[in-house]
């Protein structure tokens, strides 16, 4: 349902996105600080938003990276806990059948 409901956000910001490009197709100067380029809005555009996109695949990347590392530690602190109320149910035994 997550993925259903990602693809339907992301396409209708890329659909947003082509029409703000589209719509600016003028020519534009940028200033690198040693040069300075001429080139259409629309090139300007398309580049920055594919930027864009790598910039948030690779923090998108990261993220599911991290959450399968919280799951595993989580996954390992339960792990960890149910094996220790098991050794002290077995320490309680053994010392409840020592007493007797």
């Amino acid at each position: 349902m997550e993925k259903q409901r990602n693809l339907i956000i992301g396409s209708v910001v890329a659909l947003i996105a082509v029409i703000f490009v589209v719509l600016n197709t003028s020519p534009v100067a940028i200033n690198f600080g040693f040069f300075k380029v001429r080139l259409p809005l629309i090139v300007v555009l398309v580049v920055m938003v594919i930027i864009g996109m790598i910039i948030a695949w690779f923090f998108g990347r990261d993220s599911q990276e991290h959450k399968a590392q919280n799951k595993v530690a989580f996954l390992n602190k339960a792990a960890a806990r149910s094996i220790a109320e098991k050794v002290i149910s077995l320490m309680e035994v053994k010392s409840f059948s020592d007493a007797e």
